[in-house]
C-alpha cells in the first residue's frame, strides 16, 4: 500500500481557496480545510498558525492573484480602453471568485510586507489607468479611488444578489462610460487648470433663497 504524502503549506492555502470559492467566507475554518486534506484539524498547526494564520494566508493569496489579475488587463493600454479592460477584469474576478474578493478587503498586517507588494499591485493598476488622462495629482487620487469605489461597490451588491431584476450587464456598462465620462472631463479640467468637477458642481447648484 502507497505511503500518503505528506501535507504542505501550499496544499493547505490550496485547499483553503478552494473552500472559500465553493462555499464562501463565513464557511472557512480548520475543520473544512483539514476534512478536505482528509487529516485531522490539529495537523493543520504545522502550516498555519490557526485560523487567523489560515485567513491572513488565504487573504495574501488572493490579493497578489488580484493584483496580477488587474495589472494584466491594463497592459498596453491606455485611455478609456483601459478603464473598460480594468472594469471588466475588476467585475470577472470579483464576481467569479466571491471568497477570495472577500479576502482581499481584509485589513493588511503591517508585517505582511508580500501581501502589500501585492495590493501595490492592484494600485499601480489604478494609476496607469489614471495617467493616460493628464490628470493632476491630487485629481488623479480623487480619480482613482473614485473608479475602485464603484468597482467595489458594484460587485459587492452583485454578489450579494442585491441589484434586483434586470440587465447587470448593460447597467455594468452604463457605469463603466460615467467613469469615462467622468475621468475625461477631469483630464480635461486639470489640463486648463482648474480643480476637477468643481466648476460644474458649484453652476449646477442654485443659490439659496433668502428667507
Amino acid at each position: 500500500m502507497a505511503r500518503k504524502r505528506g501535507i504542505t503549506h501550499g496544499d493547505v492555502v490550496g485547499v483553503g481557496l478552494a473552500v472559500l470559492d465553493d462555499a464562501g467566507v463565513d464557511s472557512l475554518s480548520l475543520a473544512a480545510v483539514a476534512d478536505r486534506l482528509e487529516v485531522r484539524p490539529p495537523s493543520l498547526y504545522a502550516h498555519v498558525d490557526g485560523l487567523s494564520g489560515l485567513r491572513r494566508d488565504l487573504a495574501h493569496a488572493a490579493t497578489v492573484e488580484f493584483g496580477e489579475v488587474l495589472r494584466d488587463s491594463v497592459l498596453g493600454r491606455s485611455g478609456a480602453d483601459a478603464v473598460r479592460s480594468f472594469a471588466e477584469a475588476y467585475r470577472g474576478w470579483a464576481t467569479d471568485l466571491p471568497g477570495r474578493y472577500d479576502m482581499t478587503l481584509l485589513p493588511i498586517d503591517g508585517d505582511d510586507a508580500e501581501r502589500r507588494a501585492g495590493a501595490r499591485l492592484a494600485l499601480s493598476a489604478v494609476q496607469a489607468v489614471i495617467r493616460g488622462f493628464g490628470i493632476d495629482d491630487d485629481g488623479a487620487v480623487r480619480a482613482g479611488r473614485s473608479l475602485r469605489a464603484s468597482m467595489d461597490g458594484f460587485c459587492r451588491l452583485e454578489n450579494l444578489d442585491a441589484m434586483g431584476r434586470g440587465d447587470h450587464d448593460a447597467d455594468f456598462a452604463f457605469l463603466v462610460e460615467l467613469l469615462v465620462d467622468g475621468i475625461t472631463q477631469a483630464g480635461r479640467d486639470s489640463q486648463i487648470g482648474r480643480a476637477p468637477c468643481r466648476a460644474s458642481v458649484h453652476n449646477s447648484v442654485a443659490p439659496r433663497s433668502s428667507q
